[in-house]
């Protein structure tokens, strides 16, 4: 015993000094030797567990485990639950610690498990191997190795983070919580067995009874009651939650397949390759390295095979091992629990956005070839073990629950010798298995989203609501406090990125700019450049992905109502409510700002001379031609005075009369200290009354530019088209900070 714990312990100070000689040097390096340390732990660690069945998984009613001298069954259990719990966030935790600093205060806890594991080696060594410390010994020597690994790697964080450790309360019950938490996704599946004599609790959870039921509902409380805690939570907070939840249940999944329980052909049988078994797998690998095409196989195929499979368990009810307190039944609806709610509930908090057909049609085909794989495996094993019977196609366990038809399809047999080997399949049967699987695949799919879209209504809905509310007080706090204090006439657009939902590519990408009041600024772009999306984020329309945009001072996301005030916005594509007449149209939108009587009177007067539509102002719009609606539309923009004036594509369409008499406006309404910011393609115009311009290209800005230089030199279509052909950043001389000259001038 004394050699083991002499190596725990050099192997303890050997990972603190590890650990701590590049912290000593320097931070260089200090993640990467944190990382591959909690690898070589998770390694030896694993090695260990997965090398032979747990003595104590197998006591029952706490009967004694050979090998223990300091604590009874009952105290050996607790150190390996909570050595287990110790383990896993230990592994997890250098990839995640910059990212989760409440996890931190649970290092206290994994350090403390771990000082008792060596204090306790014996014990916890007899525990897995059933023999005093010396016996098995490469299980113990691996054990002692990951173990002296875990306590050095724990003791080094602890005094590196203790000065980041929460004081208040509040952050220290949330911390006790989450150590709850941790326990409870840990506990072994032997805990009922081993806690309670089953012979006096025969009792079966068969047919929906109530037994049944009571191991259905934590498949609807528990992704419940996880999405209400993580929703508010960072990303990479749910993810490393959620991986410590999936790892809790792969570990006690593989419980009863350790090394020797699935090594050799007569134990193939016992091969994880039923789907929610592999489920058990393939959720903490993607998890873990972010695979999106294999983490839809398991949205759309594990999620509706798990909840067939909760409704009809597969175990037996003959003996005890099929009542609730067997650790067969755990093992069963905890590996089933994985596979029906963690898909969904990884898209329900975002890790993995929702599927659309493309992720659907791709999970069908790694089903078609899982579907493929086990046929042959079938055929194949069953001549090593008359057991195999992988996603149940190779017996009638689901014909059997279908009727007597289903059992008369399975009559059609194939049988064939290849290699000294028999396959005997139903071809007929089989082929109605996978078809009926992918059309309930596809069903569950339509489920799913009306799921998600109904969910995604709420919560859009509730935004809006808090949106409202905060606008509220922001006007009711303006008008307490006096008058509002006007802010300069600007537009800032500050590192402004825009990614949309469903795209990994940036539709517009770190744009910094700045329009100061008195200019005309035109921009201009090809098709597809990012021009409407600037335009419509500026306006509020749609949100942002980074950045702010601030709108004579009040940030469009925090501040919208202000900044929308300020704003007048002609669209490319407007719909106007046609059965009105013109002046009425453009009275709804005076109202909706609240512009006092006379003032309207006073610039309706004055635009509807100026676009020279004192005949038609008042008949229905829907008798008006497409310049005359745009005229109609660019009044309703400027009824209210705003200090920007947003026109996209303003003057597509329109007759040379009619683009005088909006060129004359903006000139008008940029004289009188006000921004015209305009997107168009007509560079003939752009160059007669801008006073700057922006290019973009493919959502960056390539250049912002006076059009009075580029005329030194070049006219501004060639200009433009050297700078679209050339397809890199031009220097723009800007310098953005918060509440400073902003960007490009």
């Amino acid at each position: 015993m004394l050699m083991h714990e002499l190596i725990l312990w050099v192997c303890a100070a050997f990972a603190a000094e590890v650990l701590a000689f590049p912290y000593l040097c320097g931070k260089r390096g200090r993640g990467a030797v944190a990382k591959a340390v909690a690898l070589l732990f998770a390694c030896l660690f694993l090695a260990a567990y997965l090398a032979d069945r747990d003595a104590i998984a197998d006591a029952v009613h706490l009967a004694p485990v050979g090998g223990l001298r300091f604590t009874s069954t009952g105290g050996a259990f607790v150190l390996v639950w909570l050595t287990t719990a110790a383990a896993i966030f230990t592994a997890l935790y250098p990839f995640f610690r910059e990212k989760c600093p409440a996890a931190d205060v649970l290092l206290v806890f994994t350090a403390a498990v771990f000082l008792t594991d060596g204090i306790l080696l014996g014990d916890f060594i007899a525990a897995h191997t059933g023999e005093a410390l010396g016996g098995a010994a490469l299980r113990s020597v691996l054990f002692t190795l990951a173990l002296g690994l875990g306590l050095g790697n724990s003791a080094f964080f602890l005094c590196l983070r203790a000065r980041n450790f929460p004081r208040d309360g509040r952050a220290i019950l949330r911390a006790l919580l989450a150590l709850c938490g941790m326990l409870l996704c840990a506990l072994p599946n032997y805990t009922l067995q081993l806690w309670f004599d089953p012979a006096r609790h025969a009792l079966y959870a068969v047919d929906l009874n109530l037994y049944h039921r009571l191991y259905i509902y934590p498949a609807i409380v528990i992704p419940v009651v996880l999405y209400f805690l993580l929703r508010n939570e960072r990303p990479e907070t749910r993810r490393f939650v959620l991986l410590y939840y999936a790892l809790c249940g792969l570990w006690n999944y593989m419980s009863t397949q350790k090394f020797p329980e699935i090594y050799g052909l007569g134990n193939v049988a016992h091969l994880p390759l039923h789907l929610c078994n592999t489920a058990c797998y393939i959720t903490p690998l993607c998890l873990t390295f972010k695979w999106k095409r294999v983490f839809y196989f398991t949205y759309f195929i594990n999620v509706f095979g798990a909840f067939l499979a909760l409704m009809m368990p597969n175990y037996s009810t003959e003996g005890l091992h099929g009542t609730v307190m067997m650790a067969e039944l755990w093992h069963f609806y905890r590996a089933h629990y994985q596979a029906f709610f963690m898909p969904l509930l990884i898209v329900g908090l975002g890790i993995f956005e929702r599927p659309r057909l493309k992720q659907f049609l791709w999970s069908m085909a790694g089903f078609t070839g899982y579907f493929l794989l086990v046929l042959v495996l079938n055929g194949w094993f069953s001549n090593y073990d008359a057991g195999v019977d992988f996603f149940f196609i190779n017996s009638d366990f689901v014909a059997d629950k279908l009727g007597a038809w289903a059992e008369g399809l399975r009559n059609f047999v194939w049988e064939f010798d290849l290699g000294g080997l028999h396959f005997r399949y139903n071809p007929v049967y089989q082929a109605l298995y996978y078809l009926v699987y992918c059309l309930l695949a596809l069903g569950m799919w339509f489920l799913y989203e009306l799921a998600y879209r109904s969910v995604s209504g709420w919560q859009d809905l509730g935004r809006r609501r808090k949106k409202i509310a905060l606008d509220r007080l922001a006007r009711e706090v303006a008008g307490q406090g006096g008058p509002i204090m006007e802010h300069q006439t600007a537009l800032v657009l500050e590192h402004l990125s825009k990614r949309y939902a469903r795209s990994d590519v940036y539709a517009v990408n770190d744009v910094c700019l700045e329009v100061r009041g008195g200019e005309i600024f035109g921009f201009l772009g090809p098709n597809g450049a990012g021009k409407s999306t600037i335009i419509k984020s500026i306006v509020g329309i749609q949100p942002i992905t980074e950045g702010h945009i601030l709108v004579c001072g009040h940030d469009v996301e925090r501040e919208s109502v202000q900044s929308k005030s300020n704003i007048g916005f002609v669209p490319d594509h407007y719909a106007l409510y046609e059965k009105l007449s013109g002046r009425e149209y453009v009275n709804y939108i005076a109202d909706l700002y609240g512009i006092v009587q006379a003032d309207r009177d006073e610039r309706m007067a004055f635009y509807v001379d100026a676009f020279e539509l004192n005949k038609a102002i008042d008949e229905p719009i829907s008798t008006y031609s497409h310049g005359m609606k745009q005229k109609i539309a660019i009044m309703a923009a400027l009824i209210h005075d705003p200090k920007v004036w947003i026109l996209d594509e303003p003057l597509t369409g329109l007759d040379p009369n009619s683009i005088y008499q909006v060129k004359q406006c903006m000139l008008r309404h940029a004289a009188r200290g006000n921004i015209v910011f305009f997107s168009s393609h007509l560079i003939d115009v752009v160059e007669r009354i801008c006073d700057r311009i922006a290019i973009i290209r493919k959502g960056q800005i390539r250049c912002v530019c006076d059009v009075k230089e580029i005329e030194k030199t070049t006219t501004l279509e060639e200009f433009y088209m050297s700078v679209i052909k050339q397809g890199e950043v031009l220097p723009v001389p800007y310098a953005p900070k918060r509440g400073g000259s902003g960007c490009a001038r």
